[in-house]
């Protein structure tokens, strides 16, 4: 019996093959449509994004353009093709500004995008663009119903992008290029404010800060000191996290010394 359920699967499997690529490698333009249709009913969003490219032409003047053009986006979107949804997207909401599908096609750029977005650790430059989607549909759509997820996807990018920026100040700190790193890090702490990271950027601002006071020439070592220590207090006013500000004492303990040996040396010479 299972036997006679395959054979007769793969028949209808062949005959239904056999019926696309009729269709397919025919001149009818309405058997096309319609077949495009049924594919992209039945979820086969390759055989719908061939057949409605097709088509595409025959049908720009026609009132059932807008229905393909937007079935022909989220074929794109399903088929992981992210780039060319959000073009086809961008077309539709450009074609049909008034349609009752430019608000989903506007949420869809915006998914298209974020679904570009790479790792954190690669060029942002579709993060970024993300971003302008994002800010792009919330001041056409304050309203929408779509608000609270586009915000969502907002809040994972922006994370994203300051995971990347305090990255790159961190790297300088590990190259030992302690000035380097002071100003990305004081970069950082101005363009996100808020960070999830911000705890450890001041703290790794105090620490490139105490590393470079510590390794001056004396000529520059106090004004370094006074700078480091200045840093740490900032950070202690500011961080919850006992385990780092455990070790930025032990740091400022040594600043606290250095400074102290500096003055006592000053006095002596005086």
């Amino acid at each position: 019996m299972k036997k006679l359920i395959l054979i007769v699967t793969g028949l209808w499997l062949m005959s239904a093959c056999s019926e696309y690529q009729k269709v397919y490698n025919g001149n009818d333009i309405e058997a096309k449509y319609k077949m495009a249709w049924e594919m992209y009913n039945a979820g086969k969003y390759s055989r719908a994004d061939q057949l409605f490219s097709q088509v595409d032409k025959f049908y720009k003047h026609k009132a059932s353009y807008q229905r393909l053009l937007f079935a022909h986006a989220m074929s794109l979107f399903h088929m992981k093709y992210y780039q060319s949804a959000g073009e086809k997207f961008r077309k539709f909401t450009r074609l049909y500004p008034e349609s009752s599908k430019a608000e989903e096609a506007d949420f869809y750029i915006v998914k298209a995008y974020e679904a570009l977005s790479p790792d954190y650790s690669l060029d942002q430059g579709y993060t970024v663009r993300a971003i302008e989607e994002i800010n792009s549909f919330l001041k056409k759509h304050p309203f929408s119903k779509y608000k609270d997820q586009v915000n969502a996807i907002n809040e994972k990018l922006q994370r994203k992008l300051e995971r990347k920026y305090f990255e790159i100040a961190k790297m300088y700190y590990d190259l030992d290029r302690y000035k380097a790193a002071i100003r990305a890090f004081n970069n950082y702490l101005i363009d996100y404010p808020g960070s999830y990271l911000k705890e450890k950027a001041l703290f790794y601002r105090f620490k490139a800060a105490a590393d470079l006071a510590l390794q001056s020439v004396e000529s520059k070592k106090e004004a370094r000191l006074n700078t480091a220590i200045q840093y740490y207090h900032n950070f202690v006013d500011k961080s919850k996290d006992e385990d780092l500000k455990a070790k930025a004492k032990k740091i400022f303990e040594k600043l606290q010394k250095a400074l102290n040996n500096m003055q006592k040396n000053l006095a002596t010479s005086h």
